[in-house]
């Protein structure tokens, strides 16, 4: 793949809202995607923290219709809680979830093997989290899907435990809604590079 190629895959992915149930290939397939992905996916020494549950179909449905919702009005305002549950409607509408974990018993591990960088484990676990959520993003763009990223694991981190029987230790740090394009994100603006960037030479 050239740089430009490159480019323009990372600047095709987008958030995109409106999410419908089709999906372009089979969920086998698009399963089969996401764990080579993540697989791929940097970590610091090889730590291989992340971890991933797919949720498909009524398990996907009831993750954004039950589980965030009730987690959401147990501590939400009555008017943010409105809000907030109008929102979710549109990631169920979609035709799955990615929830994305880390491995709190794989980070102390990697903390007693290598000491001298103990207090850093826990940062690079977040980094590593962050490179498989924007490869498996970019990924399944390129597959013909959209997806948006969200944020509710303080709130539903337990319920998903109990409820799928996973290990304890397993924190979940983001949800990557996806599902068919219904309606194409909005054009995007940038700061400018005098703004963000520097370059030195010597």
């Amino acid at each position: 793949m050239s740089a430009q190629a490159f480019l323009s895959t990372i600047s095709s992915r987008r958030s995109i809202y409106s999410l419908g149930k089709k999906l372009p290939l089979a969920q086998a397939e698009l399963s089969k995607l996401v764990k080579e992905v993540v697989k791929q996916s940097p970590s610091s020494f090889n730590s291989q923290t992340s971890r991933v549950v797919i949720l498909y179909d009524q398990a996907h449905d009831d993750y954004w219709s039950h589980t965030v919702k009730e987690a959401l009005r147990a501590v939400a305002p009555a008017d943010a809680f409105e809000k907030g549950a109008e929102r979710l409607k549109g990631f169920q509408a979609a035709a799955g979830t990615v929830l994305f974990f880390e491995s709190e018993t794989a980070i102390r591990q990697m903390q007693e093997k290598i000491s001298l960088y103990a207090d850093r484990f826990p940062q690079w676990s977040t980094h590593s989290s962050g490179m498989a959520q924007i490869n498996v993003w970019t990924a399944i763009e390129t597959a013909g899907l959209g997806g948006n990223l969200q944020h509710y694991g303080n709130l539903t981190n337990d319920a998903l435990i109990e409820k799928y029987k996973l290990p304890k230790d397993w924190k979940l740090h983001g949800e990557l809604v996806f599902g068919e394009v219904l309606a194409p994100a909005g054009e995007k603006t940038y700061m400018s590079d005098e703004e963000r960037f520097r370059e030195f030479s010597s």
